[in-house]
């Protein structure tokens, strides 16, 4: 791996023994800790992390962690894990995680001082960081030469301007235009239907039944596609000499294709559809795990499913950047998943939360699990 920290100002963390939703929650509850900067590395970073957490009891945690220790020895390690063993070289962190014990559990590896590699006992708990990588302070530091006069304070870090939703500044789109309402067609009508540009040139070959797309076009192509309405478009039904094996030809779900393809269509903007100060809700959660990652998507997600909310309330609530959450609307009614009132789709309504359920059956603190500590932290009850 390659030592690149000078282009992190957060902690990294690697995470091993992990499967796709576990590392969702942990990305959260990294994007809720404010003391520190925590990054939850992707699989094909090469950074150097600070910390590694392995969970032992996915399949071969444990030789995981044994393979980790043999290969890199100073790398600092927490294990997570439903039971304590006491023949674990590193310290354990019981499930269910809690962020209250998660991140003291952190700051205890981060704060060891750095030491050369020893020979040490197999019991031994803790391995020293490795001394070629530098972990950002949680504070200013201040000159250690200060003038006599001067008085001991550090410089203040301009705070980041909370977002405001102007109105008179909203821009909006249709979705029933460009690339992003033929897709919408093709869903509808789930037949196989190919997409070509004005010049007969394959863009997109998609197959609904299968919830498959092919697209022949790269990432760049489809966002000027998405983005300029002076592209020309065609639906036509697939012939025998149409050719998707091309070098360039990739596979995806439809499901991908369209939530990619909303946010790309959005670009910043509101969905004509959507009322600016009307409320809005998810029917259910996207699958965050294999959809292309949106900024805020989670916390957005968490807010949206647990009651309705306009885009000005949230956010005013969340503090998420405006295009932001524009482009999570856009994506996630491509999917299909939001309720909205609109006089054209009677039937699509906002939800109205029930305030009836007693608040004595509410599952106490303790015993939820630890996505469902995240969620109610998100939701702000």
């Amino acid at each position: 791996m390659t030592n690149n920290t000078s282009h992190s100002d957060s902690i990294l963390v690697r995470g091993l023994g992990m499967d796709n939703r576990k590392e969702a929650v942990f990305r959260m509850a990294f994007k809720m800790h404010t003391c520190r900067q925590y990054h939850l590395l992707e699989s094909a970073d090469d950074r150097v992390p600070h910390l590694t957490i392995v969970d032992i009891d996915g399949p071969q945690g444990r030789e995981i962690a044994r393979k980790l220790h043999q290969e890199e020895p100073t790398q600092r390690v927490l294990v997570t894990s439903v039971s304590s063993s006491a023949d674990c070289r590193f310290p354990i962190l019981q499930k269910p995680v809690r962020m209250e014990t998660l991140f003291p559990a952190l700051e205890s590896l981060l704060l060891d001082s750095p030491k050369a590699p020893e020979k040490t006992p197999a019991d031994t708990n803790v391995k020293p960081i490795r001394p070629d990588v530098t972990i950002p302070p949680m504070s200013v530091n201040v000159p250690e030469t200060i003038p006599t006069q001067t008085p001991l304070i550090a410089p203040a870090i301009p705070a980041k301007p909370v977002p405001v939703l102007r109105p008179e500044e909203v821009q909006y789109f249709n979705s029933n235009e460009g690339l992003l309402g033929l897709l919408q067609i093709v869903q509808r009508d789930q037949t196989t239907t190919i997409i070509a540009d004005q010049n007969q040139h394959i863009i997109l070959r998609i197959e609904p039944m299968t919830d498959q797309a092919i697209t022949l076009a790269d990432d760049e192509q489809i966002q000027h596609i998405c983005r300029t309405s002076s592209v020309k478009l065609q639906m036509r039904a697939p012939r025998e000499d149409d050719s998707a094996g091309s070098d360039t030809a990739r596979h995806m779900s439809l499901q991908s294709l369209l939530w990619q393809v909303g946010a790309w269509t959005a670009n910043g903007r509101l969905n004509q559809k959507l009322p600016i100060n009307a409320p809005v809700q998810l029917k259910q959660w996207p699958n965050l795990t294999r959809l292309p990652m949106l900024p805020d998507a989670l916390r957005l997600a968490a807010f949206l499913a647990r009651s309705p909310a306009s885009p000005a309330l949230t956010v005013k609530m969340l503090r998420v950047e405006v295009p932001d959450l524009f482009n999570f609307l856009a994506a996630a009614d491509a999917l299909e998943l939001l309720h909205y009132n609109t006089p054209e789709n009677p039937g699509n309504m906002v939800r109205v939360p029930q305030h009836s359920t007693p608040a004595d059956t509410e599952i106490p603190a303790a015993k939820r699990s630890f996505l469902g500590r995240l969620l109610k932290r998100i939701a702000g009850i």
